[in-house]
């Protein structure tokens, strides 16, 4: 018997909300291999993103709803939001040539 979808969106939420009201000393005692999210607040600037939130600009994308489970579900799990994996990918996307082609191929362009 499969969970509805809305007792899942419920279980991500509170492992979400948890995972931000996490101390910096629990996060780092829990994911030692995520140098970015662990530490003080001088090791949390120094790997900090390379904006101001008043630099970066709002989109809109309309997702499959099984591509958007699959990337919730994926930054739950990682203590992440939807928004940092998505500016990840993008980044990657910019500066990786082999990833553009594969891209612009997967679209048949």
């Amino acid at each position: 018997m499969s969970k509805k979808a809305s007792d899942i969106l419920s279980r991500m939420k509170e492992v979400a909300a948890r995972e931000r009201a996490k101390t910096p000393e629990v996060i780092e005692a829990s994911n030692p291999a995520e140098p970015e999210r662990v530490g003080g607040p001088e090791t949390q600037a120094a790997h900090a993103p390379q904006h101001d939130k008043k630099e970066l600009v709002r989109i809109t994308v309309d997702l499959d709803p099984n591509l958007h489970r699959f990337l919730k579900i994926y930054a739950a799990e990682r203590g992440l939001r939807g928004s940092e994996v998505l500016r990840a990918l993008l980044a990657q996307l910019h500066s990786d040539t082999e990833l553009q082609q594969a891209i612009q191929k997967r679209l048949g362009k």
